[in-house]
């Protein structure tokens, strides 16, 4: 049983497994990015056709690849694969960290690679003082020790540096938490609503199920913006919150594409519109200044008793998304002949009759589309992204260096210094500081 689980240990403590399946990891993104997902199943089947959908679905790549069960299953044997990997090398990484270096011998900083050897007029103990002196000055702080009749001094700089694989490991398990805290406990819905009306439902996009909002939304306008091609440069839905419990008063606000509305933990991405055929027309009396505004359908006549007027949408010309850019109106007064007469979208247009001008604004009604994600373990990525950079930097960026000056007395009354150094990553760079600092050392007249 014991061979058995060692046998288990060493599996899911191999370097070969993880690199297995982050290779598989990384090729089951790059299909799921390439087939787009969330999609109907009639979208598959006019993409792919019907056998080659029909096998996306089976494989369950379809419509939410990153939610299988066989996706998930990699996520869980990585995250396993890199936990063992971290228990089963920390302790010998945690030796290095917290290891005694005033232990080492003298035989073995004779076998160092990286050494410098000086003479110094003075005994080993004063030796010692002077040689922790220069160091500490060239930022190397010291601790001593007497070692075989001469004195030993160690000082190091980035031990910690050694834990900073562990930190990455660790944020990689945070995000995944993250990850699966958002799946569980997260959403993402949808919501179409026109101009002029409240919602305090969302629904879910997987389900099709109604999702209480906590609070009413309001859209109250709904804008495209247009490049002077007239093609779209972008829209936005000028929107009211109405939340007694966290506004006194109904804050108004927007959401724009790529700057989205965040409350009470939802994300709202202005993410598509529908024009509608439906528009709003306002008409003023110019002289008196009474208004009347209505939603008008094609061909169906408004009237306004107060002025005896009657008037409406007779015509339209639109594009094929179905945006009207030019209507004709239709409009009767007492004292004079019907006329028609055209204008396009958003343009005020004055009417002459002999009681009295009239001024005309008409619009196209849009409903607007909205994207809502719940997501609360988004600050749980958040939290792993940054503690990943920190990984980084620390693995990366900062090394581990050592520096040993062993003092042993010398045949004519003096003192032997051996000073060696390492380091365990960028040696080349660490190699130049050291002869930097042997050659400070010589600089010293004690020294030679």
């Amino acid at each position: 049983m014991t061979k058995e689980r060692n046998q288990v240990w060493r599996l899911f403590a191999s370097v070969k497994l993880a690199l297995w399946l982050i290779t598989l990891l990384a090729a089951s993104s790059i299909l799921g990015t390439i087939i787009p997902q969330h999609k109907a199943p009639e979208y598959y089947i006019q993409e792919y056709g019907s056998e080659l959908a029909r096998l996306f679905q089976v494989m369950d790549i379809v419509p939410n690849m990153y939610g299988s069960w066989w996706f998930v299953a990699l996520l869980v044997l990585f995250s396993i694969n890199l936990i063992v990997c971290s228990l089963d090398r920390l302790p010998n990484t945690w030796r290095m960290v917290v290891l005694d270096n005033l232990e080492t011998t003298p035989e073995r900083l004779q076998k160092m690679p990286l050494k410098a050897e000086m003479q110094i007029n003075e005994e080993p103990a004063a030796a010692g003082e002077r040689v922790r002196r220069l160091l500490a000055a060239a930022g190397w702080k010291t601790a001593a020790r007497d070692k075989e009749g001469g004195v030993l001094l160690f000082s190091q700089k980035g031990a910690w540096s050694r834990l900073g694989a562990y930190i990455i490991h660790i944020s990689i398990l945070i995000i995944f938490i993250g990850a699966l805290t958002g799946s569980v406990f997260g959403y993402k819905a949808s919501i179409m609503f026109p101009e002029g009306e409240t919602v305090e439902h969302l629904f879910d996009r997987k389900t099709g199920q109604p999702i209480p909002l906590g609070f009413r939304l309001h859209c109250e306008n709904f804008t495209i913006g247009y490049y002077p091609n007239n093609m779209v440069r972008d829209y936005r839905s000028d929107v009211i919150i109405i939340d007694p419990e966290m506004f006194a008063e109904p804050l108004r606000t927007s959401i724009r594409v790529n700057h989205p509305l965040k409350h009470r933990g939802l994300t709202f991405y202005q993410s598509s519109y529908q024009p509608l055929n439906e528009f709003l027309i306002k008409v003023q009396n110019t002289k008196t200044g009474l208004e009347r505004t209505a939603m008008v359908s094609p061909r169906h006549q408004v009237t306004w008793e107060e002025e005896g007027v009657v008037f409406g949408v007779t015509d339209t010309m639109a594009d094929r998304m179905g945006r009207v850019h030019e209507f004709r109106i239709w409009f009767d007064s007492p004292g004079a002949d019907p006329s028609t007469f055209g204008m396009k979208d958003k343009q005020n247009v004055t009417v002459q009759r002999p009681e009295a001008d009239y001024s005309f604004y008409v619009q196209q009604r849009y409903a607007t589309g909205l994207q809502v994600a719940k997501d609360p373990g988004v600050w749980i990525v958040y939290l792993g992204c940054g503690l990943m950079i920190l990984g980084l930097y620390v693995a990366f960026m900062i090394t581990h260096r050592r520096v040993w000056a062993y003092l042993s007395p010398a045949d004519n009354g003096g003192s032997k210094l051996l000073l060696c150094g390492g380091s365990n990553r960028n040696k080349a760079s660490f190699d130049q500081r050291f002869k930097e600092l042997a050659q400070r050392l010589r600089q010293d007249q004690a020294i030679n």
